[in-house]
């Protein structure tokens, strides 16, 4: 099992690394939720991320939700990998979240 970490690298942008899965994805909710209002634009560095699950997606579709729309949830940095369960799931078609090519 890979250790999952998040790790603020600056006002409103996370870094996010090991496994977003079914035991990590309370720990995305929990983290986040001191900084997750109406108003907040979150950025997910999603770089160091080596797995995502049907649970981690459930984690970044909860986030976007309660962002309320004020702003997307930009996702950046995404590995082929994450990128490819990401299209699968059309998740880069929803509003409230957007996958940003680079960082």
């Amino acid at each position: 099992m890979t250790q999952f970490e998040i790790r603020k690298v600056a006002s409103g942008r996370f870094c996010l690394s090991g496994e977003l899965d079914m035991a990590s994805a309370k720990s995305l909710h929990e983290a986040l939720a001191p900084v997750v209002r109406g108003d907040a634009h979150i950025v997910l560095d999603l770089e160091e991320l080596t797995f995502i699950d049907s649970s981690g997606i459930r984690a970044l579709l909860d986030l976007s939700h309660r962002l309320n729309g004020a702003a997307p949830l930009a996702l950046v940095n995404v590995p082929d990998a994450v990128q490819r369960v990401l299209d699968i799931v059309g998740l880069e078609s929803l509003p409230g979240i957007e996958v940003v090519a680079g960082g």
